[in-house]
C-alpha cells in the first residue's frame, strides 16, 4: 500500500563506519548492533506532555539501512513534531552513550512509503539526508521549515526535553564540508542531556574522543577532516554547555 501524507522525516548516520569496518569488522559490527537497540529502544519509548496530562507513543516509523537510519512520523500533528524531536534526540544521546557517533537531519514534507515494500521517497527526505552529509560535525540540523512549525508546539510542556530554560532548537553556526560555514537551526543536544557528561566542561577533545578510540583507533591516526569533526563537535558542546549560544 503506498501512503502520502506531510510527515516530519529525519536521517541519521554513523561517523566513520566504512573505516571502523575496514580497520575492524568486529568492533563495526558490534557498534551496528548496539545501534540497532538503540532504535529499538526509541520505537519502545513514549513522550510526556504535561499541559495535556497526555502521553504519546507510536507516532513514529524507523528503518535501518546499514550504518543509516530513517524516521518519519504518521502526520503532521504537533504529537507528531514532539515525538521525532524527543525521540531522535533520544536515539542520538543513547547512540553516544554506546561510543557511536552520528551525525542527522530532520525535514518536513509529503513523504511517501510502501511499507510492503520498503520503498520511501519525498523531498524531506532528500533534504534530511543533505541536512545531515552537509555538517562535518556529529550533530542534528533541523530544516527551516520544521522550525517554521517549531510555533505550534509548547516545548516546555514535553518532559523528556525540558531544559530550565534554554530551547531545544537553537542557531549555530554548523561547519561544513570543504570549506566555510552555514547558520542553522540545530538540535541543543548537548544541554538537553548536559547530566549524562561524565567529565565537568569545558571539556576537551582528548576527553571527548576518548569513547570512540576502540572503534576508530587512536586520534593521531586520524585524516585532518575526520579529527575536524570532532574539533567542531566538541566546539559545540562546550559552547552549550556554557550558555553562550
Amino acid at each position: 500500500m503506498i501512503v502520502n501524507a506531510k510527515r516530519y522525516v529525519a536521517h541519521f548516520d554513523m561517523l566513520g563506519f566504512k573505516s571502523a569496518t575496514c580497520r575492524n569488522p568486529d568492533e563495526a559490527w558490534g557498534a551496528l548492533s548496539d545501534l540497532r537497540k538503540c532504535m529499538d529502544q526509541m520505537l519502545n519509548k513514549h513522550i510526556e506532555i504535561i499541559s495535556t496530562n497526555t502521553r504519546i507513543k507510536d507516532r513514529i516509523l524507523s528503518y535501518i539501512f546499514s550504518d543509516s537510519i530513517l524516521i518519519f512520523t504518521l502526520s503532521e500533528t504537533p504529537e507528531d513534531f514532539a515525538s521525532i524531536l524527543v525521540l531522535t534526540s533520544d536515539l542520538f544521546s543513547c547512540s553516544l552513550k554506546n561510543c557511536i557517533p552520528l551525525r542527522g537531519g530532520i525535514s518536513f514534507g509529503d513523504f511517501f512509503f510502501n511499507d510492503k515494500l520498503h520503498l520511501f521517497c519525498g523531498i524531506p527526505f532528500v533534504r534530511a539526508y543533505e541536512l545531515s552529509e552537509m555538517a562535518q560535525w556529529s550533530g542534528i540540523v533541523v530544516d527551516d521549515i520544521v522550525y517554521a512549525n517549531y510555533g505550534s508546539l509548547d516545548s516546555a510542556s514535553i518532559n523528556s526535553l525540558k531544559s530550565d530554560g534554554s530551547p531545544p532548537i537553537i542557531k549555530w553556526d554548523v561547519s561544513l564540508k570543504g570549506n566555510g560555514k552555514k547558520s542553522c537551526w540545530v538540535v541543543n543536544w548537548p544541554y538537553i542531556y548536559r547530566k549524562s557528561f561524565k567529565k565537568t566542561p569545558p571539556i576537551s577533545i582528548a576527553d571527548y574522543y576518548e569513547a570512540f578510540e576502540s572503534l576508530f583507533g587512536p586520534y593521531s591516526d586520524l585524516a585532518i577532516d575526520v579529527k575536524t569533526k570532532y574539533e567542531n563537535t566538541v566546539e559545540f558542546i562546550n559552547s552549550s554547555l556554557s550558555g553562550r549560544v
